[in-house]
């Protein structure tokens, strides 16, 4: 996920401080399949949702999600892979994996990005070491 150098260990005191980083010295380009580092946003605030984040039936959490990239990030939906065991909060970081792009999704916003569909397999601790993000929880 990152073209900073290997072996690195860096500690964040935010995870706005980790997603600002990560925009800046991570790889960031969209390859399907390839993790990115995304936050999760607050859907109440952003789309005017009933709540910030939302789980469906199967315990999946719906979420919005701001990816990483060299621009300042873009916004997505996505969802769980799996329903997590540990509570999921707006502001956490979370490895969301990009799986195909719709363009009539993509058309429902000034982003052309916003039409990527994929899915977050885990959420992150705010340090980056031995070239990945540490894992908080991963979905299985």
């Amino acid at each position: 996920m990152s073209q900073a150098a290997k072996n690195e260990s860096l500690s964040f005191k935010t995870a706005t401080d980790a997603f600002d980083h990560a925009c800046k010295e991570h790889n960031c380009i969209i390859v399907p399949e390839l993790p990115l580092l995304a936050i999760v946003l607050d859907a109440k605030a952003e789309f005017g949702d009933d709540q910030p984040i939302t789980f469906e039936d199967d315990g999946c959490a719906r979420l919005t999600l701001k990816v990483a990239s060299h621009d300042g990030g873009y916004v997505v939906l996505s969802r769980t892979a799996k329903p997590p065991k540990q509570p999921l909060n707006v502001g956490d970081l979370v490895c969301w994996v990009p799986i195909k792009h719709d363009a009539p999704l993509s058309h429902q916003a000034n982003d052309e990005r916003f039409g990527w569909i994929g899915l977050v397999f885990a959420t992150l601790e705010l340090v980056w070491e031995d070239d990945e993000w540490v894992l908080r929880e991963f979905y299985e």
